[in-house]
């Protein structure tokens, strides 16, 4: 019978990372730098105001700040954002376990709803292989402030994970010994579908469901 791989699974917003969301940090990085304006702001809150009313988070499907940026300027202004603000915000303790995991041979995977842009040079300075984040459309090299794809957050986190791992041949993974870490209530679905949950920085919804099931919890903060 053929080896298969062991997956950890790691969430970054308030798993990896301390504090606020990344999208959020680079929200705020954008407007200091003046690389978005009232017009955007605008838009934010356009979107924002229709997404409250459609019963969704303020944020997390109005990518419309970002229309008419440039793709590429956009993903330097990633990895700038992450190297100013975000790299001092990761958990050490949340780094140490994933690296631990990377020592051990396992296949780490970032699962997050952030943008992908904001995934990247995270996955890069960790030297993880597999990410899974919100991805916005291009249309000539400028995102048109539409989400290109399914935006990894609740059940369809899990959806986008299993279509990963299909993706890559999904004889290749024994999920009942792989690992997933998250903080929310809503990562619940993916932390089921392995065998060691691990509530890390939990939420108190979470924290219940992991105390209830027996789920390992971690604080890294």
């Amino acid at each position: 019978m053929a080896h298969k791989n062991i997956a950890a699974v790691f969430d970054a917003d308030g798993t990896l990372i301390a504090g606020d969301s990344l999208e959020r940090i680079f929200f705020r990085y954008l407007w200091r730098y003046g690389e978005i304006g009232l017009c955007e702001m605008a838009r934010l809150a356009g979107g924002a105001m229709c997404a409250l009313l459609a019963g969704r988070a303020a944020m997390a499907d109005n990518k419309a700040y970002l229309r008419g940026q440039d793709a590429r300027r956009l993903r330097k202004l990633a990895r700038d954002c992450f190297e100013q603000e975000i790299a001092r915000r990761l958990l050490p303790g949340a780094v140490a376990r994933l690296r631990w995991h990377q020592s051990a041979g396992h296949e780490v995977i970032l699962l997050s709803g952030t943008l992908d842009v904001l995934l990247e040079p995270l996955a890069e300075y960790l030297g993880v292989d597999m990410r899974i984040g919100t991805a916005v459309e291009v249309s000539d090299q400028r995102l048109t402030g539409r989400i290109a794809s399914a935006r990894p957050f609740g059940m369809t986190k899990l959806t986008c994970l299993m279509q990963m791992i299909r993706s890559r041949n999904s004889d290749s993974f024994d999920l009942a010994r792989s690992f997933a870490y998250a903080d929310t209530y809503a990562d619940r679905f993916v932390m089921s579908a392995v065998g060691h949950p691990v509530a890390a920085n939990p939420d108190r919804r979470l924290r219940h469901v992991a105390e209830k099931c027996g789920w390992m919890i971690e604080q890294f903060v």
